[in-house]
């Protein structure tokens, strides 16, 4: 079995654009859950249990909105594992951050990109975290 995919910082760089485009629709989709889910707290604070029974007059509303709650969830899903699929590893969504493998002074690390920088600053070694990291 091969191990994980190894990137240069200048290659990580490249896909930066990506990154935040896949970020970007996954603010979208959260946005939208949010949305839903204001709808359907609203819905139960008003009828309480109520609203789940199928005789209730606002239970087909109720469902709408859970029916959109689950696809927007899916949605988020299949988004997000565009980020393996890249070869990085999604550590965070809020705040956004990515690590992807790479050598430094012979050594494997991960490239550390944080949402909003332009290119990477940072890296850490394997076994760390966002802590320990340390500049390029």
């Amino acid at each position: 079995m091969p191990g994980p995919r190894v990137f240069t910082v200048e290659q990580v760089n490249e896909m930066i654009p990506r990154l935040e485009s896949v970020f970007g629709r996954l603010d979208r989709i959260r946005s939208r859950l949010r949305a839903l889910q204001l709808r359907v707290n609203a819905l139960e604070m008003i009828w309480g249990s109520d609203v789940h029974s199928e005789d209730h007059p606002d239970h087909g509303e109720l469902g709408h909105h859970l029916a959109g709650m689950q696809e927007a969830q899916e949605a988020f899903e299949r988004v997000s594992r565009r980020i393996p699929r890249m070869g990085g590893k999604l550590k965070s969504v809020e705040p956004a951050l990515v690590d992807f493998y790479g050598v430094r002074e012979g050594r494997l690390v991960s490239w550390c990109w944080t949402r909003g920088e332009s290119h990477v600053e940072h890296w850490h070694h394997v076994d760390q975290g966002f802590a320990q990291r340390q500049s390029v």
